[in-house]
């Protein structure tokens, strides 16, 4: 039989007890008094006898009251736990209880259950205190009161208050920004989704995600310290991952290994490279970096630049098709240009131009572009090469064939006649040398120059200036050595020269 049903009964069972012992003394007074009105020789009879009765049902009374007590059935989010003898048996052990989670923690902790009393009078009831505080412990959550972070309704973390949330995302803000952080009371206007103080370039400091601070209970281990939160805020984790380089790593293969990428194990070992040669043994920092947060922000910056000059072609009919002058030299011109910039933590992600104004206007290049044709074959009377005085004629000399004719001076070197350049280089004793096909069965070479300022298959013009004299090769001073050639054949320069 269960214990509700056996109380039920005996309750039944004794009341019906007192209310029959009552109405046996009112029955037994009723038939004294007829007795003594009839038959007044058994008054003392019924007298005791009325006396017994009237003691019997007072005495079962008495002995109910005195043996029930009032206990308490305990339940804990609706599922009963035990029974105490009073409510006071549970309060101060709550009390206890959150006061030594607080000195642990700091914190303003709370009872994460529903805990009810239920009372109840039982006869000869039982309870056991021990008991139902032990289960207690069992099965009560003690919580903090703390404000949860929600990044696009992701709850990312717990601090203790909102205070230290807003603190913590202050400092990935001041992180990744650059600007200082407000601190103290001004960090609570700093809120999750206001712009920070900062220099007057700084128009906006915000988060992109939808970030909100929330009151919420949890364990007391699930909240965090402000530097601890803004870590996880910022890294999007609290651990730190070390791989130990073994043989056949590679940067590449440890990445792949982690599920990263290079560049995260550049960034977070700062003296690692493309060109770093592992050594066996070497810590090397692979956490996987991926922020909670991305702190956007907006600023307005000019900056000087050059604004760079054209440059205008202009036909020349008198300038041999092919060559070029610069008439005007071109200069670049400078204007102050104002952009709002826009970074994700750290990282230029959009530039727009606002305004630009121009500070020096820039100067064009003009050149001149040849549009003469110039024939490759040659009148066949030729112009003197170069001004000076012959100092060695064409004819033996030293016992050989002197080829041509030296002319002692200094300055340009100009074509004899017009002709196509075949060759221009170095030749043995000539030095620097310079070969023209006159395209008439005639050539012309230039010997000794100590420059020369045409090319391989370049058409020039009678007088055009090619070189400059000087004394390269087989030379004993300053000269220009010139040969006139026919039909392959050397010719005294002299009698084709004007």
């Amino acid at each position: 039989m269960q214990w509700a049903e056996w109380k039920a009964k005996l309750l039944k069972r004794m009341s019906g007890l007192i209310q029959n012992g009552s109405k046996l003394a009112k029955s037994a007074a009723t038939r004294t008094n007829a007795y003594l009105r009839t038959h007044k020789k058994q008054t003392l009879s019924i007298a005791a006898g009325l006396l017994l009765t009237t003691t019997i049902g007072l005495s079962a009374y008495g002995y109910y009251t005195s043996n029930v007590i009032t206990l308490y059935h305990v339940s804990v989010d609706g599922q009963e736990i035990g029974v105490v003898n009073s409510p006071d048996v549970v309060n101060n052990w709550l009390k206890a209880k959150l006061a030594e989670e607080e000195d642990k923690h700091g914190l303003n902790l709370k009872l994460s259950n529903y805990i009810t009393f239920t009372e109840e009078k039982v006869f000869k009831g039982t309870y056991d205190n021990a008991a139902a505080i032990e289960k207690l412990a069992d099965v009560a959550g003690v919580q903090v009161e703390a404000v949860k972070l929600v990044v696009d309704g992701k709850v990312v973390g717990y601090a203790a208050d909102r205070e230290s949330a807003e603190e913590a995302l202050a400092k990935v803000k001041e992180k990744f920004s650059g600007i200082p952080a407000l601190r103290g009371k001004q960090a609570m206007v700093a809120a999750a989704s206001m712009p920070l103080a900062a220099p007057e370039k700084v128009k906006e400091v915000t988060f992109k995600e939808d970030v909100k601070l929330e009151s919420d209970s949890v364990a007391a281990a699930q909240v965090l310290p402000v530097d601890e939160l803004e870590v996880l805020l910022s890294k999007g984790t609290l651990k730190t991952v070390t791989h130990t380089v073994v043989p056949g790593d590679c940067i590449g293969c440890i990445a792949q290994k982690y599920g990263i990428t290079s560049k995260d194990i550049y960034a977070n070992n700062p003296g690692i490279t493309e060109d770093t040669v592992l050594q066996l043994g070497q810590k090397i920092n692979v956490t996987a970096l991926r922020p909670l947060v991305t702190v956007q922000v907006k600023e307005e910056v000019s900056q000087k630049e050059a604004i760079p000059f054209t440059t205008q072609i202009k036909n020349n009919d008198k300038l041999p098709k092919g060559e070029t002058r610069v008439v005007q030299a071109g200069r670049d011109g400078s204007k102050l240009v104002s952009y709002e910039v826009i970074k994700e933590n750290g990282q230029v992600v959009n530039r727009r131009v606002l305004n630009q104004q121009v500070l020096v206007q820039p100067v064009a290049k003009i050149v001149e572009r040849g549009t003469k044709v110039i024939p490759s074959r040659g009148t066949g009377r030729f112009t003197w090469p170069a001004r000076g005085r012959i100092s060695s004629g064409f004819g033996m000399r030293w016992g050989k064939l002197h080829k041509g004719i030296d002319i002692a001076g200094s300055g340009t070197i100009r074509a004899a006649d017009n002709g196509r350049v075949v060759f221009a280089g170095w030749d043995g004793d000539y030095g620097k040398c310079i070969l023209i096909d006159h395209g008439n069965g005639m050539k012309t070479r230039y010997g000794h120059l100590s420059s020369i300022s045409v090319k391989v298959g370049q058409v020039v013009e009678q007088g055009k200036a090619i070189g400059v004299m000087g004394s390269t090769g087989d030379s004993t001073g300053v000269h220009l050595h010139f040969e006139v050639i026919k039909g392959g054949q050397v010719q005294n320069p002299l009698r084709f020269l004007n």
